[in-house]
């Protein structure tokens, strides 16, 4: 078991470089459709996963047999264009390429010989090649993500290069035989939810094997090689000097289905200058609680609070036009806004920022997160001049709000899981990180 002082540390971009950090433990991250804003790539993956999803994550159904777990209804829009870690595993190791998701606790990879598999980009990992190996007999598992997407397979350990010369034994995961769908061209998950709260039990989560209660991450818009990571153990502390914005710390809520999943409780979003405050967030308790969930580009509100935010954006946007419905589900999302000629410019797209205030628990206040305008308007090239769209969605009747990875872009969140507080602090996640180094 690694101590909890022991930080390991993802860089999470193609080409990283290496960060020093004592002792300095990575691995190194390949493309994610993260590192860019609006490109062509990023929308084809969404509609992709879109298309296999039917623009629902199906919580319902979500889980394992023989390791129990169950999960809830969302209305999240979880395909493609998630956030990537590589590592190594095995002896000698041979590096994969796993999703990075806050919402379970399972570890897992395809493995040879595989019965029903989903490319992937690399070499798959064989068991039988590796000298550090052990099969957990009669040990089996089987994962839903949706109605389509599953791994299922057998438990078994092995030894993790987490970089840099640092290795982690016996560390219990998932050997996928039979895999369908959920991500293109990765081998397996990368699993950080709760402790004990997923499908992994308190043995199986990551966490828990780790040793650890806390990790962060900051993910960078830039695409520059070295400019985001994952820190698992020691995390970095939150700054708080003068020049830098304070973080906004919460508390973490319990969800009695997604135990595995880390929730926070909006209690209201100011779009410029109009609040719109949820639901029954004056009473003590009220707000709505929200799944971090790092596989969702697309932050999720219930519709009572994502109707006043759609219309305040949409009047305070003028004088851009709203797009067609057609144009707007042609991308996948609700809202979009046709460009002038010459797309998007300072002098045609107004500057309004947009607010999450979260429970600022025993303060009594809020913690608010500002959202810039690039971390929820993205540019889709569509047309002859292209259309703004709004990186949010209302969610169903009984889906459960979510709140997306494209909002928090260059921000360090830090998940304090002793003290179960959540902080968010935007940054410049490059220029933090060779500060870290």
């Amino acid at each position: 078991m690694i101590s909890a002082k022991l930080p390991l540390i993802f860089a999470l971009l193609s080409s990283a470089t290496l960060i020093s950090v004592a002792p300095p433990v990575r691995a190194a991250r390949l493309p994610s459709p993260v590192r860019v804003r609006g490109g062509r790539d990023f929308w084809d993956e969404i509609r992709r996963g879109l298309d296999r999803l039917g623009g629902r994550r199906d919580y319902p159904n979500e889980g394992q047999s023989n390791i129990t777990r169950r999960g809830l209804s969302s209305s999240s829009t979880s395909g493609d264009g998630a956030l990537y870690v590589s590592l190594g595993i095995g002896t000698p190791a041979m590096n994969v390429t796993l999703v990075f998701d806050t919402t379970s606790d399972l570890l897992w990879t395809q493995c040879q010989p595989c019965l029903s598999c989903v490319a992937q980009a690399g070499d798959m990992y064989a068991p039988n090649k590796s000298q550090t190996f052990a099969n957990l007999t009669g040990r089996s598992y089987n994962y839903t993500y949706s109605k389509h997407d599953f791994t299922s397979g057998y438990l078994a350990t092995e030894t993790f290069a987490l970089g840099n010369n640092v290795t982690v034994a016996n560390i219990t995961f998932g050997c996928g035989t039979r895999n369908q769908g959920y991500y293109d061209n990765v081998a397996g998950v990368f699993g950080v939810g709760r402790v004990g709260g997923g499908g992994g039990g308190g043995g199986v989560s990551l966490l828990n094997q780790l040793g650890i209660d806390r990790f962060s991450y900051c993910f960078s818009s830039s695409g520059a090689p070295g400019s985001s990571a994952v820190f698992l153990g020691g995390s970095p502390e939150l700054a708080t000097n003068t020049t830098t914005t304070p973080a906004a710390s919460t508390p973490m809520v319990a969800d009695p289905v997604l135990k595995s999943g880390y929730f926070v409780k909006l209690v209201g979003v100011t779009v410029g200058a109009t609040r719109v405050d949820v639901a029954g967030a004056s009473a003590e308790g009220g707000g709505r609680a929200l799944v971090i969930d790092s596989t969702s580009l697309v932050t999720v509100l219930d519709e009572a609070t994502y109707g006043p935010v759609r219309r305040a954006l949409v009047a305070q946007l003028a004088p851009l036009k709203e797009a067609n419905a057609n144009a707007s589900a042609g991308v996948g999302l609700d809202l979009c806004f046709e460009l002038p000629a010459g797309g998007a410019t300072a002098t045609t797209v107004p500057n309004v920022t947009m607010t999450l205030h979260f429970d600022g628990g025993g303060s009594g206040g809020a913690a608010d997160l500002v959202v810039p305008q690039a971390n929820y308007l993205v540019f889709v090239k569509d047309s002859a001049s292209g259309l703004l769209c709004l990186t949010m969605m209302p969610s169903s009747s009984n889906g459960v709000p979510v709140l997306g990875s494209w909002a928090l872009l260059d921000t360090l969140v830090l998940y304090d899981l002793a003290k179960n507080v959540v902080s968010f602090q935007p940054l410049n996640c490059a220029a933090f990180l060779a500060a870290t180094g």
